[in-house]
């Protein structure tokens, strides 16, 4: 149960965190009067086809203080590049009549932004939330790289570890009770249901959004 919790509370301070800065990223790259668009919109994708390597990037959380604690699944993964350019493609497509009308009116970037952009974004923000979502649920490999203390681990990680202890007893040969195996078997599909159930309860609630949401870029007849 204490993973479960620890799972819900990654997964929602995750994708309202990502969301965030996706979306304050991506509505100032589409302004063309933005100083060094194009220069920081390079960089940004420059990210996608080369990293620093595993052992800086460690290095990198160890000295943040981030080994050992739950914002070490939040923080580092402030923004996914792809997501991002998903979500400037939205923003894109917004008539800019609407932006022209609200600064006749007196509004700033950042009430049009939490007035008008984000409200009329539902589609592409509920479909990147559940792209982040079924990422932060899922995400064992960060908590096996900087998570010690088991108390802390996600459930993700505790599927993991139980189905390497049990792969691990069907590999030690010799004898074995059935009814143990049986046992042993038996919460191991346990709480693999148990980690799938939230995705699927949570994606009927944004199946109309996310519909739309994945037509984002596409040719529209």
């Amino acid at each position: 149960m204490r993973s479960i919790l620890v799972s819900l509370f990654v997964t929602v301070a995750g994708t309202l965190y990502q969301l965030f800065v996706t979306a304050i990223t991506a509505y100032p790259l589409i302004k063309h009067d933005l100083p060094g668009r194009s220069a920081i919109f390079l960089f940004i994708i420059f990210t996608m086809f080369f990293g620093g390597g595993l052992i800086p990037y460690y290095l990198l959380i160890k000295n943040l203080g981030l080994v050992n604690s739950l914002a070490v699944m939040i923080i580092p993964a402030a923004i996914s590049t792809y997501n991002m350019i998903v979500l400037k493609t939205f923003f894109q497509n917004i008539p800019i009549e609407l932006e022209e009308s609200a600064k006749m009116d007196g509004a700033g970037y950042m009430k049009i932004f939490f007035r008008i952009i984000l409200p009329l974004s539902v589609p592409a923000l509920a479909t990147i939330a559940l792209f982040i979502a079924v990422g932060q649920w899922n995400n064992w490999y960060t908590p096996m790289l900087f998570l010690n203390d088991k108390e802390i681990w996600p459930l993700a990680m505790v599927l993991r570890d139980i189905l390497i202890n049990n792969n691990m007893e069907l590999t030690r040969g010799g004898s074995f009770v059935s009814e143990e195996f049986m046992l042993g078997d038996t919460i191991k599909n346990a709480v693999v249901i148990v980690s799938v159930v939230p995705i699927i309860v949570v994606y009927p609630f944004i199946q109309k959004h996310f519909v739309k949401g994945v037509m984002i870029g596409s040719i529209k007849s």
